[in-house]
């Protein structure tokens, strides 16, 4: 990344990790030094498609996607606020802190603001530091802001994919704004690098739950049938502390970021799919009366018959962009690496090839 101080104006670089390495040099590989599986994998594959190569070509569309990913959740977000803006004051006036429903409306009318202004500056092709500076400021506090403005603080699967977001926006921050300039640097990075993975947190905690709780049964079947979730729950726990342990360490954090993302991008297309549910017939919205209710947290007392059907079209619609937000913040540590706070700040997706 250039320096700020340097130039007004900063080019996209150094766009996902598949298409960018920063290394010391080309070094062949050695006997002691083999590639690991995965990195083998990846590395058979930049010898059919040298990524080096082609990424000056497509380092700046790649890397626009990423961004469009992290504010997607944001872009989604404002406009259901401003086509829906007296049931979401009601919603804050009634469930939030603030005391009236004018507070409500001015509350919602800053966030509408800074989300669609936060959200098309990340978007300009060029960047400056200011405007840099201005966005990620605007949308990181709307992130923070939002969990206690509706009311949501104990819905922790919506507060974990807020921070996962937040997390990925300081890293963006620190990444386009500059260190000196704008007083963001390697703690910066650190601390976004930390809030990234957090929603691995809490779905971990829960597979935990879930493994710890068996039910009770009489039949062979039954008990086989609980054996084996109690088994891939196991895994999966286990695989989640590991690849968080990892990633907040520094080490491997790049290439667990990036398996984290495809994995994360797939399951909010599976779990979420909203556009499944909707389609226009005779000019008006007809919405799947077989829609799934989604599986997050929902507030005491309250359960799918209380919902209509174009709510829960909603939720699912919120959630699948929320989780395409939090996989452009794990593409986003994937691209711009750990820091210089880590285990193996200078880490390399692809192995090093000679010819290269």
């Amino acid at each position: 990344m250039p320096n700020p101080n340097d130039s007004d104006d900063i080019e996209m670089q150094d766009v996902v990790p598949l298409l960018v390495e920063s290394g010391r040099g080309p070094t062949p590989l050695s006997p002691s030094r083999r590639p690991s599986e995965p990195s083998s994998l990846l590395l058979r594959l930049d010898e059919r498609v040298n990524f080096k190569k082609l990424s000056p070509v497509y380092a700046p569309y790649l890397e626009w996607v990423v961004r469009l990913m992290l504010v997607s959740c944001f872009l989604d977000d404002s406009i259901r606020t401003a086509t829906q803006f007296p049931q979401n004051a009601e919603q804050v006036s009634a469930e939030g802190f603030l005391p009236s429903k004018g507070a409500a409306d001015v509350a919602l009318g800053l966030g509408l603001l800074a989300q669609w202004a936060g959200s098309a500056c990340l978007l300009r092709v060029r960047q400056t530091p200011g405007l840099a500076n201005f966005a990620t400021k605007a949308l990181i506090s709307w992130s923070v802001l939002q969990p206690a403005l509706y009311g949501q603080l104990a819905n922790f699967e919506f507060v974990a994919d807020s921070l996962s977001v937040t997390g990925g926006l300081v890293l963006l921050r620190a990444h386009l704004a500059g260190g000196d300039r704008v007083g963001v640097g390697p703690r910066a990075q650190l601390f976004g690098r930390l809030l990234v993975p957090v929603p691995y947190v809490y779905y971990g905690g829960k597979l935990l739950v879930s493994a710890l709780d068996l039910e009770e049964t009489g039949s062979a079947a039954g008990y086989v049938a609980s054996l084996g979730e109690f088994v891939v729950s196991t895994l999966l726990f286990a695989a989640m502390v590991a690849g968080v342990a990892l990633v907040a360490a520094g080490l491997k954090s790049r290439l667990v970021a990036l398996a984290a993302a495809v994995a994360n991008l797939a399951f909010a297309f599976y779990l979420h799919p909203f556009f499944r549910y909707v389609w226009r017939e005779d000019g008006k919205w007809k919405y799947d009366e077989n829609m799934p209710m989604p599986d997050v947290t929902l507030p005491d007392g309250v359960g799918i018959a209380d919902f209509e059907l174009w709510e829960i079209y909603d939720l699912h619609r919120y959630y699948f962009f929320l989780g395409v937000a939090s996989s452009g913040a794990l593409f986003l540590l994937a691209q711009v690496g750990p820091g210089d706070i880590a285990l193996q700040a200078d880490e390399q997706i692809l192995p090093t090839r000679a010819q290269d």
